[in-house]
This record gives structure tokens, C-alpha cells and sequence, in this order.
């Protein structure tokens, strides 16, 4: 398949997905380009500084005049723009300078040489400072070259971003494959930003998703309507671009008039393929990207490509998220001839972060937001996470590291205490963790016992565990780990070994260092990491003030599951309450436009032991609530969601029908058995207010509630 990209001069240019890759690294590499030409051209006239130092320039024979014209020529050329003749000019420049110096240095020359030496440094940096479209217009030009054998189109624009000229395909079958393609390319046209189309295709139902120039575990499922997939190459800054997918619905009466964003899970560069076929299947637009980068690993355990290049550390932050949806609402108004009538965001884990980034910081993107099991606090999170490794130990070598079979015990002893004794029903699932005050003495072996007890080192790592994370003056980083997920995260979570991200993150994204050891994980790098936060483009997102989002008339679901083995739970219902605080709000101000659910017996973001599927992170499993709809719902009808029923189906398959259901109510509403009745059945439960909500969880030390 043929594709389009916007060259200089606003001409259209068929090329091929290679020969994008091919622009957008000379994009992304184009920043070492006067470092390297620089180093060369240190090296050579530091290696001709000895000639000079023995003669004046006034005694140079016209030999050594044309050899020092030919190299500083090219060198300045190079630099310059790659123009020999602005690089003649600039060298003759100096030489003159050199020249009419040399009969005030006398027996100093190596003195001049310098001077023409920082000279030429400085016309290096006149290039690395140019302004960063010509990064962008040079990779279209290498678009254009390569291109120029098979295609090119004649007319031209008036503007640099817009495109209006007709195809020239290389062959009848590909002037066939993109009938239906053509006349969207032809009119596309970004005023705002530097985009290039990589390609365009009308796709049918069934067809197998691929990662062109990805790595293959990016690849997703397969699409379930017949759509049109159009991937962009955006220019997010001199030195990063991100790949953009927009997939619009062809089918008659196929788009219901609405956009859906998707996210990045972990620290990954793969377009979220799941939730964009789950929710174009119901109609939506769609929108994914690769966050300004590709990984080798789906859940971006190897996210080396940060090291020493903060730009894509903000790409992926935020600033590829923005471009991409900036870009995507652009072609979806001019594929359908109107913009969508609503526009809407769903992500957990790290998506959950980007899509309350969003909400703080692009208000105006989206009319609705889901926002699931959200890593937001981003930075002390990953602090967290790395401080499991430090409390557990790495292996049974280690005194203080416990097995499986001692997780089975520790969690054994977390139900007995906390599941039927706080919410009356014995079933394995704690309906609010939050309020499980766990004793982990009760856990050391006693006397000669030994046999289903823990040694004293081994109960000191449980309590360590379940404590809160603070800074040297008692601040409260991040909150503890949530009591009933301990045995799923002994394999799954945070207390499985070292967590692939934590070591990415502080090795490649805060310190640069490939070789740091998580092992060596302390306050210091906690530090370090506050310290870039905002170089790193407010990854955090922590942010409590809504207000631009409230009075927009915004609308924000959270979600967050009681057993999530990888981030607590309890940072999300921080997050709610810090907003309560900082904004002056009560729980009915918050209800206008922030309701937050806490899904007991959830793992991260699906999965789990209780009523877990609710239309969420590509789940399209028929449950009686889906929470797409939920927000469509509150955004466009006005009603809003009070609970969320959950659907726990008999291994988790909707074949073999429903196991339980349950309504999870929003916070600060408990949801409560009623004491009496099948526990199974939804209608045994009721939401009941907590007393002084205000106060679980904001404070240095959170409260049971």
C-alpha cells in the first residue's frame, strides 16, 4: 500500500511506510548531526594546529590556501545548512579574519587558530539552533528523494502543513487498493502541526492487526467491523516523532458520531490494539499511538530508548498523547466531513495516569474520561514498587524473602481478620480493604513451632509490606500495599522479584545510567526523581485541581480493583480525596463531574476473584453494566453512574454463564451486605455512607475508614 507525506513546499508524495521510517529517524537523529560534523572538524584543525604554530598565514603558498578552502569550505557547508557556497563564504570569513591577525599575534598563531576554532563551533551551534522545522523539512525532503522513483505529485500549496494534490500511483492495483483512500489523503491538511501520512487501507472485519516496524508482541487481535486504519508520523519536537493510528468505521450507519482516545500500558510504545478494537466495535472513531516510541516488550519492560533522550521521556508522558489526539480529531473531521460530537479517553495503569494527565492538563480534549487503576503519582509509585524488591530480598537466600507457600499463610491469616469479620460474608473477597487494620504479629512462629508461621524476619518484611512510604520528614510518599492481594502479587505483582519498569525507569529515564542496580534503590534516587518530574514533563500527574475541567463541564470516571497486586488501590482514593481537599469540595460537588469506584475482588485493571467485568480495558464481555456507556450516558444525557454492577462469569467465560454480580458503589459510599441473602445476588447489597470520609487517606497518616 502506497501512502502520502507532505513535503516543504505542501506537495503530496506517495512513499512507503520504509521510506517514512527512514524520515522519521533522520528526524530523531538529526540533533547529532552537528555534534558529530563538530567533532570531525575539531579533529582537523587541531590536527593541522601544529602546522600554523610554526608558520603565519601571511606564508602560506596557494597550496595550502586551496587545501584549507576545500576543508573548512565543506566542513562550514555542512554545518551551515549544506550549502558550499554559505560555507565558502563563512570560511573566507575566517581565513580573512586569520589573515589580517596574524600581524598583530606575531609569534602567536596557535592563538588565532583558536579563535577560528571557536568560530567554527559557534557556526555548529547556529545550526543545532535553527529553528526545529527544518528537522522536519528535511526529513521530508529524504521523503521526497525516495519517493521521487515511484511517485510524485505535481501540485503545490499554499500552505507548508497542507495538503491538496492528486496521487500518482505505480501501478493499477495500487491505484485500485486506494480508491477509497485517495480522496481522504488528498484533502488532508494539519495547520498546527508537522504530520506526515505513512498510510491508508479499508480493512475488513477479521483482519489480523500487525505493528508495521514494531516489535511483533505490539500486535494485536483481530478488527471486528470493517474500518479505514490511517497511521500518521507526527513530529512532536527536534528530536522524537509518534506513530499514530486513526481507525475510522466505513460500514453504513457504522460511526456513531464519537471519539475514543486510547492509552499506553507501562512504559510502552504499542498502540493500546485491545481497547481499540473493543471500542470501534461499538461505533467509536478510535485513536492509539506508540507514545513517541517502540518497545521490544508489550508492558514496556525495556524502555532503554529513554536513555539520554528526554524527549521521548516526554513524548510518552504526555506530549505524543496531545499530538496524537490533536491529529486524530483532524482526520476523522475530514474523513466523515464534521468533527465528532463528542470526544472521549479511556486508559488504566499508566493509561490511568495519562487520561487524569489529560484531565489536568488538556481539559479541553475530551468531553469524557475513564481513567483506570491509575499509576498517577508516578514517581513515587515506581518508588514503591522498588522498595518491595529492598524489603522482600531477592531469593530464599535472603532471610527476610518469603516463598509462595509463605504468602499462602500470610493471606490465609489477612482473610481470617478481615474478610468476614469486616463485611459479614465469607467469600475470599474483602469488599473494602481500606479499612483492614493488619496484624501480621499474629504470624510468627512461636516456641519450637513451625509449621504454618513466619520467622521474625520474615514478619518484619509482612509489616514492612503493608506499611505507608515517607519521606526523611515524615511526608507521606505513597501508600501501603493493599491487604487480600499479597498471594496474586507474590507471582504477578510488586512482590514478585524486580519490577522490569522500576529498573527502566530510574536506570534509562532518571539517572542515564544503564547499569544502575535496583537492588541499590534509597532516598537518593527517590530524590532524583522528584528532581526531574517537571523535566520529565510532569509525569507525576498528580494534580488536584480540576477546576478548568469542572467548569468546562468535563466528566471523569475512576476505577481502581481492592486487589490490585501492582499499584495500590488506596493511591487512587488519595487522589479523590486530595481533590475534595484542594478544591473546598464535598462529596456532591465532586459528584458533578468525579465519581470514583472501588471494584472489590479486582486484580489490575481485569481479572480477579469478584465481580471484575464492566465493559473496561478492552473487555467486551456482556455484563450488565459497561462503563463506555456509563460515561456516554453522563456526558450526553446527563446520567450519571451511582454504581457500577460487576460481572464475575464461571471461569471468567460468558459462555458458561453468571457466577455473581455485584454493584460497586462510588465513593465515599461503602457498598455493605445487608446481612441476610445470597451474597451472589447484587440486590443483597446496599451503599452506605462512610462517616468523616474527608479524612481517609489525605494526611501524613491515612486513616482506617
Amino acid at each position: 500500500m502506497s501512502s502520502g507525506s507532505q513535503g516543504d513546499n505542501g506537495t503530496l508524495v506517495v512513499a512507503g511506510p520504509d521510506t517514512i521510517q527512514v524520515a522519521d529517524f533522520y528526524v530523531k537523529a538529526s540533533i547529532l548531526h552537528p555534534l558529530v560534523i563538530g567533532s570531525i572538524a575539531i579533529i582537523v584543525l587541531f590536527t593541522s594546529l601544529r602546522f600554523f604554530s610554526n608558520r603565519s598565514i601571511a606564508a602560506m603558498n596557494v597550496t595550502d590556501w586551496i587545501a584549507n578552502v576545500a576543508i573548512g569550505s565543506t566542513l562550514a557547508g555542512i554545518c551551515n545548512g549544506n550549502s558550499l557556497v554559505r560555507g565558502l563564504l563563512s570560511l573566507c570569513t575566517i581565513l580573512g579574519f586569520q589573515y589580517l591577525m596574524s600581524f598583530i599575534e606575531g609569534p602567536f598563531p596557535a592563538m588565532v587558530h583558536f579563535i577560528s576554532i571557536s568560530q567554527l563551533i559557534s557556526s555548529i551551534f547556529h545550526f543545532s539552533n535553527k529553528n526545529t522545522a527544518g528537522s522536519a523539512a528535511a526529513a521530508a525532503s529524504t521523503v521526497q528523494a525516495a519517493a521521487s522513483s515511484s511517485a510524485v505529485v505535481a501540485a503545490t500549496s499554499t500552505s507548508t502543513f497542507t495538503t491538496a494534490a492528486a496521487v500518482a500511483a505505480t501501478s493499477s492495483s495500487a491505484a485500485q487498493a486506494l480508491s477509497g483512500c485517495q480522496a481522504l489523503i488528498q484533502a488532508l491538511s494539519f495547520p498546527d502541526q508537522q504530520v506526515y501520512v505513512v498510510d491508508c487501507e479499508d480493512i475488513t472485519a477479521g483482519t489480523a492487526l500487525t505493528l508495521p516496524n514494531g516489535p511483533s508482541n505490539c500486535n494485536g487481535g483481530s478488527v471486528q467491523i470493517d474500518l479505514r486504519r490511517v497511521t500518521l508520523n507526527v513530529v512532536t519536537s527536534y528530536a522524537s516523532s509518534n506513530y499514530v493510528e486513526v481507525w475510522l468505521p466505513t460500514g453504513q450507519d457504522a460511526w456513531n458520531g464519537r471519539f475514543m482516545a486510547t492509552d499506553n500500558k507501562g512504559l510502552s510504545g504499542c498502540p493500546s490494539y485491545d481497547d481499540m478494537i473493543y471500542t470501534s466495535s461499538l461505533g467509536f472513531s478510535v485513536v492509539g499511538d506508540n507514545g513517541g516510541h517502540n518497545n521490544t516488550e508489550y508492558l514496556g519492560m525495556d524502555a532503554q530508548q529513554f536513555l539520554n533522550n528526554n524527549e521521548l521521556v516526554i513524548d510518552w508522558s504526555y506530549r505524543a498523547r496531545h499530538a496524537a489526539v490533536v491529529a486524530g480529531k483532524q482526520v476523522i473531521k475530514t474523513n466523515y466531513g464534521h468533527a465528532a460530537s463528542y470526544n472521549y479517553m479511556i486508559g488504566c495503569s499508566n493509561g490511568g495516569r495519562q487520561a487524569l494527565q489529560s484531565a489536568q492538563m488538556f481539559p479541553e480534549d475530551f468531553d469524557g474520561i475513564i481513567a483506570g487503576s491509575s499509576a498517577s503519582d508516578f514517581n513515587h509509585h515506581i518508588d514503591w514498587s522498588g522498595r518491595m524488591y529492598v524489603l522482600t530480598g531477592a531469593d530464599a537466600s535472603d532471610p527476610k524473602y518469603l516463598t509462595y507457600d509463605d504468602w499462602v499463610i500470610v493471606h490465609n491469616e489477612v482473610l481470617q481478620q478481615c474478610d468476614e469479620p469486616l463485611d459479614g460474608v465469607a467469600d475470599g473477597i474483602i469488599e473494602d480493604s481500606t479499612i483492614c487494620d493488619f496484624n501480621a504479629t499474629k504470624l510468627t512462629c512461636v516456641g519450637n513451632q513451625t509449621d504454618n508461621c513466619l520467622t521474625f524476619q520474615q514478619t518484619s518484611t509482612v509489616w514492612n509490606v503493608f506499611s505507608q512510604l515517607y519521606d526523611p520528614d515524615g511526608n507521606l510518599y505513597y501508600p501501603r500495599f493493599s491487604p487480600g492481594a499479597e498471594l496474586y502479587s507474590s507471582t504477578n505483582g510488586v512482590l514478585h522479584g524486580v519490577q522490569g519498569h522500576v529498573k527502566d525507569w530510574f536506570g534509562a529515564g532518571v539517572w542515564n545510567d544503564s547499569s544502575w542496580d535496583p537492588s541499590t534503590l534509597s532516598q537518593t534516587d527517590y530524590t532524583k526523581a522528584d528532581e526531574t518530574n517537571v523535566l520529565h514533563g510532569n509525569v507525576s500527574s498528580f494534580n488536584s485541581d480540576l477546576s478548568a475541567f469542572h467548569a468546562a463541564g468535563k466528566k471523569l470516571i475512576m476505577y481502581h480493583g481492592l486487589m490490585d497486586p501492582a499499584i495500590t488501590p488506596e493511591n487512587s482514593q488519595r487522589y479523590y480525596l486530595n481533590v475534595a481537599r484542594d478544591m473546598g469540595l464535598d462529596h456532591t460537588g465532586l459528584d458533578e463531574f468525579l465519581r470514583f469506584f472501588r471494584i472489590s475482588g479486582m486484580y489490575h485493571c481485569t481479572g480477579g476473584i469478584g465481580a471484575w467485568a464492566f465493559g473496561q480495558n478492552g473487555n467486551a464481555q456482556n455484563g450488565t453494566s459497561n462503563v463506555v456507556w456509563d460515561i456516554v450516558n453522563w456526558v450526553e444525557k446527563g446520567e450519571a453512574p451511582d454504581t457500577m454492577t460487576g460481572t464475575k462469569f464461571v471461569n471468567d467465560d460468558p459462555t458458561q454463564g453468571v457466577q455473581m454480580e455485584r454493584h460497586h458503589c462510588r465513593f465515599p459510599y461503602r457498598t455493605t451486605y445487608k446481612g441476610s441473602g445470597d451474597s451472589n445476588d447484587p440486590d443483597n447489597w446496599s451503599c452506605e455512607m462512610i462517616d468523616d470520609w474527608q479524612k481517609c487517606g489525605v494526611y501524613n497518616v491515612p486513616r482506617l475508614c
